[in-house]
């Protein structure tokens, strides 16, 4: 016999447009959930934000650990996972429960009562509760990957405690489509046929004799959704994670059920389960209004047909009594069809609370998915404004040292003119020097001709009382 089932619920798709949403509901309690802000304070916090907000905190991991991704909207950055089981099995571990005065709607507990934890004081989570929590974390940790993980809260304040954890997908290796190159190792690109008919240049894949496209793999740090699950046993990796976990928890001595094997359940979002919960409910308020009003218009034709067999005396006491009617019951059921049109009008009133709050929560479901446009507008308004503001402080950064430079530049020009001013007076002086010395009326006019005197006064063959010509100075054999 099991304490409960096991629910490990997991979803993959988490892209830019829905970590909003995301952080609102772990930061803010604010969601679909039936929150009790009374237990609030008694949730625990695993791993928590280091940014301020989580797609901060996405952005943050990738830079500071060098993870190479696709930055586009489509990217899945971030999956979720919960742990949790039914009351029944945190009863058996010894938390107490109240009827929280609502039903089922759906699923196998369909018209039960919905129970929910009592909890007053921290001494009302018993241990074993908190270790079986700890457990599911250390289960997550070693599954994922430590580093991934971003984000992980056990909720005590909803319906069924649960922990609740999002990580990011890495992995260290991926395997890449390989294209054809020309001899410089350039990429070959042919035109393809697009599904409308228009054309496209692309690069050629390269294929093997079969046909199929050649990968290779890549080591290093990739944020991919597709390849993380894909190592996990790709169509099998969800069927092979429940496994893993029941082997798991039921090591740590924790009697859950693992379900029907090979069953292809479809796990809900919350946000899908409460919907679901509340078409199911105003569907039985529409039932229970039909059999209200079928009753009231029963009564109505009773009342005509009643009227048709007396007369306007039926309410002699007499003639009541002979037509087998009393005034009493007529009473009663007239007191009694009033009371159903009252009931028509308060479920009336109730199925369209229950039709507004549909509407709201799948919106809200469309929201958590897709996101608003005004959200959307906002912060796309709010990145281009960092991004004008970034770049105008950039441009006055560039600007000064700009400004910097052609100062530099103009000192330098002006002190390497007054070195060149500087040189050229000096060698105009030593020439005229060297032609005193050497009696020579005329300067020469080859820069030759003092470079020869230079070398032979430097290398030690000048000789001033030579009686060769005062112009030869090459050195005597």
């Amino acid at each position: 016999m099991y304490d409960g089932k096991q629910v490990v619920r997991v979803e993959t798709q988490y892209k830019k447009d829905d970590l909003y949403n995301i952080g609102v509901e772990m930061k803010d309690r604010k969601g679909t959930g039936n929150y009790d802000i009374e237990r609030r304070e008694y949730n625990i916090e695993y791993v928590s934000l280091t940014q301020n907000n989580l797609y901060q905190e996405v952005k943050y991991n990738l830079k500071k650990r060098k993870i190479e991704y696709l930055d586009r909207t489509k990217t899945n950055l971030l999956n979720g996972v919960t742990f949790t089981s039914g009351p029944e099995f945190f009863q058996a571990l010894g938390m107490e429960f109240i009827d929280s005065g609502r039903t089922y709607h759906t699923g196998d507990k369909k018209g039960q009562a919905v129970m929910i934890p009592k909890i007053k004081s921290k001494e009302d989570i018993p241990n074993a509760v908190s270790f079986f929590f700890d457990s599911c974390m250390e289960f997550l940790k070693d599954y994922v990957g430590e580093e991934n993980i971003l984000l992980a809260q056990i909720h005590y304040d909803e319906d069924t405690p649960h922990l609740q954890a999002y990580f990011l997908p890495v992995v260290d290796m991926v395997k890449r489509k390989c294209y054809i190159k020309d001899k410089d190792g350039n990429v070959v690109k042919e035109e393809v046929k697009k599904k409308d008919g228009s054309t496209t240049i692309v690069p050629k894949l390269l294929r093997d004799s079969k046909g199929k496209i050649v990968y290779e793999e890549v080591k290093g740090k990739f944020l991919n959704c597709d390849q993380f699950w894909k190592q996990k046993g790709g169509k099998l990796s969800f069927h092979q994670m429940q496994n893993d976990f029941n082997k798991f928890i039921t090591e740590k001595g924790f009697n859950l059920y693992r379900g029907d094997i090979g069953a292809n359940k479809q796990n809900q979002s919350k946000l899908e389960y409460d919907i679901a919960e509340k078409k199911a409910e105003l569907e039985e308020l529409n039932k229970e209004k039909e059999n209200t009003l079928q009753i009231i218009e029963n009564s109505k034709n009773g009342l005509k047909n009643l009227e048709k067999e007396v007369d306007n005396d039926l309410l002699n006491p007499i003639k009541r009594k002979l037509g087998g009617f009393k005034e009493n019951d007529v009473s009663k059921i007239i007191e009694y069809t009033k009371g159903l049109e009252n009931k028509v009008v308060i479920l009336s009133t109730d199925n369209n609370n229950k039709d507004l709050m549909i509407e709201k929560l799948t919106k809200e479901n469309k929201t958590f998915k897709n996101n608003s446009e005004l959200i959307k507008k906002n912060k796309i308004i709010k990145e281009q404004k960092s991004t004008i503001n970034e770049q105008e402080q950039e441009i006055g950064r560039l600007s000064e040292l700009v400004d910097i430079l052609n100062n530099t530049i103009d000192n330098l020009k002006i002190k390497f003119e007054k070195e060149v001013e500087k040189w050229k007076n000096l060698f105009k002086k030593m020439c005229k020097a060297i032609d005193k010395v050497l009696d020579r009326d005329k300067p020469k006019e080859r820069l030759e001709d003092y470079e020869d005197i230079a070398d032979a006064i430097n290398y030690g063959y000048y000789n001033k009382n030579n009686d060769k010509d005062k112009d030869d100075y090459e050195i005597g054999m």
